[in-house]
């Protein structure tokens, strides 16, 4: 199988502006940082993002004017805050939104993955979700005699963007349990192009010694970069655990256009490398 690891430019030259990107996020867990940068220092734009729980890389990439419209379930940086720099461009009417609950992405997302046209859900019946002339989403009778479900139309993926903790040369990927988001195993099968970041790129014979920790096979993998520590800030379990001051100084920035815009000058444009921006925020960290 041919060698998949790529540097974090060649892997940004994966993502087109205008494609549908999965990312793979909690609020403060777990997101391919390394890669977000790099599609900012890239100056990508008009791109759909689709995540069930954004947090700070969603803001980074609506501050950087890359995005055109996001599908999510949340948009939250928890005990941070809101996302401020997404929130005044969703305001603004820079970026159109779809909110969905999460069992609607996972289904819309589930269908893309199984190649149907939609899966359908009960999460939605009672919200006001089902109000706001989504013509993704169609209440239908259940074929079966039981209550009405929602169909939830399939949402394909241009490319599927993850973080783990290590893979091969060949692209199978390993993770630990604790940090499997159920977009984990979902987003890759209903995208085109699969990018993942790890901590360590390892031998085949290190992988299978713990062969359960194996989430993604090599062919369903398109580009592997090493990036140790590349999810920072967001955490990585069991492996460190978010940066709280890189945080709050990310929600002080966001609160003006000028200085949210120079916080992204200095730790995401400036920075030549992933090894450049680790030596900017210190090791300590």
């Amino acid at each position: 199988m041919r060698d998949k690891v790529v540097s974090a430019a060649q892997a940004a030259a994966l993502v087109a502006d205008g494609d549908v990107v999965g990312l793979q996020a909690g609020p403060t867990q777990c997101a391919p940082m390394v890669l977000v940068r790099e599609l900012i220092r890239a100056g990508r734009r008009d791109l759909e993002l689709v995540c069930v729980s954004g947090g700070l890389p969603v803001d980074w990439l609506a501050a950087a004017g890359c995005l055109a419209r996001c599908t999510f379930a949340a948009v939250t940086m928890e005990h941070f805050g809101l996302c401020q720099r997404f929130r005044r461009a969703v305001e603004a009417g820079a970026i159109a939104v779809e909110e969905l609950s999460e069992t609607a992405l996972y289904a819309r997302l589930g269908a893309a993955a199984r190649n149907l046209p939609f899966l359908p859900t009960r999460g939605l019946i009672g919200t006001d979700l089902l109000n706001v002339g989504n013509d993704a989403l169609a209440v239908i009778p259940d074929p079966f005699g039981g209550p009405p479900v929602v169909a939830c139309r399939a949402l394909p993926l241009d490319v599927a963007l993850l973080h783990a903790h290590r893979a091969d040369r060949s692209g199978n990927v390993a993770m630990e349990p604790g940090v499997r988001l159920p977009t984990t195993g979902t987003m890759p099968r209903a995208a085109r192009r699969v990018v993942v970041s790890v901590e360590r790129v390892v031998g085949t014979d290190e992988l299978r010694k713990a062969p359960d920790r194996t989430i993604l096979p090599g062919f369903a993998v398109d580009a592997v970069v090493e990036a140790p520590h590349g999810a920072h800030p967001t955490s990585l379990f069991p492996s460190y655990d978010y940066d709280a001051a890189f945080f709050a100084s990310w929600v002080d920035a966001a609160a003006g256009e000028q200085s949210s815009g120079d916080f992204l000058d200095r730790y995401v444009r400036g920075p030549g490398s992933h090894e450049e921006y680790l030596r900017l925020v210190g090791a300590a960290r």
